[in-house]
């Protein structure tokens, strides 16, 4: 928890932007060597892998992105969130950073959607997959927050009272062990921000789980032939610990944490992390 609540600060030289069909990316990048790069889920933004690259940006280039629509990246009415579209935008983003060599890639919920959407469209550009809490499978069902979030108008209205302290609430009790000063930096760039509000709805109303028909045998296909490491925590209240058994490779369950893995307890992340990244 100390180690969370002291890398939430982030250098300032190592922010900057890109564009990549036609949308403006904000991205952290430190350290050097084999590209890593994070994808963030919702309603987060790079800044909730920082204390995670704390720890490996000595074994890695570390690249940790907004996605469009979050943080300080910008999301155009004609940008698709379809995975087909999201693949092709990692696959543009790479090249626009002039990276040539195949990426690892550490993913987490709505981040797991695209990073293995794009390892199954562009698997020889991917040397390894770091998974935590997410789904890509067609039989998952939405978790009631989501549910209400993909309904015109109620979803709305859900946005409209997530004050700064309802937000929080609603966190912590998802997840008790989040750092309390995650919860108070992250508030303005995620829902907090009229422009993340809609980000949000747009997004769980772009994907229905029988959107990974057919994406999901493609996935495990790419699992039986590269490195796949599956970290999560087993307390999840919106994706189930079986879930994590069914993508393959190496399999670590943390019994007392939550959905946010990487932010909850850095350290016994990148613990198990670190060694996988030196073998890929």
């Amino acid at each position: 928890m100390a180690l969370a609540a002291t890398t939430l600060a982030p250098d300032r030289q190592k922010l900057h932007s890109i564009t990549v069909k036609g949308t403006k990316i904000a991205y952290y990048e430190s350290g050097q060597g084999t590209p890593l790069l994070f994808l963030h889920g919702s309603p987060d933004t790079y800044a909730m892998w920082l204390p995670a690259i704390a720890r490996l940006e000595k074994q890695a280039r570390c690249i940790a992105i907004d996605l469009p629509g979050y943080g300080d990246s910008t999301l155009p009415n004609s940008f698709s969130l379809t995975l087909d579209n999201m693949a092709d935008f990692i696959h543009e983003l790479l090249s626009a950073l002039a990276i040539t060599e195949p990426v690892i890639l550490a993913t987490i919920d709505f981040g797991g959607h695209y990073g293995l959407a794009f390892a199954s469209k562009y698997p020889d550009e991917v040397r390894g997959v770091a998974v935590s809490n997410t789904n890509f499978f067609h039989d998952y069902h939405w978790h009631s927050f989501a549910q209400m979030q993909r309904v015109p108008v109620l979803g709305e209205l859900m946005m409209a009272i997530s004050t700064k302290q309802v937000v929080a609430n609603s966190l912590k009790s998802a997840s008790p062990k989040l750092p309390d000063s995650y919860l108070d930096s992250s508030y303005e760039t995620g829902l907090g921000s009229p422009y993340v509000r809609k980000t949000i709805l747009r997004m769980y109303r772009a994907r229905a789980s029988r959107d990974f028909i057919g994406w999901e045998d493609r996935w495990l296909e790419y699992a039986k032939r590269k490195p796949v490491i599956v970290l999560w925590g087993d307390k999840d209240p919106f994706v189930a610990p079986p879930f994590a058994d069914r993508f393959g490779g190496q399999v670590h369950h943390f019994t007392e944490y939550s959905h946010w893995l990487p932010l909850e307890a850095p350290d016994r992340y990148t613990d198990a992390l670190i060694p996988w990244l030196a073998s890929v």
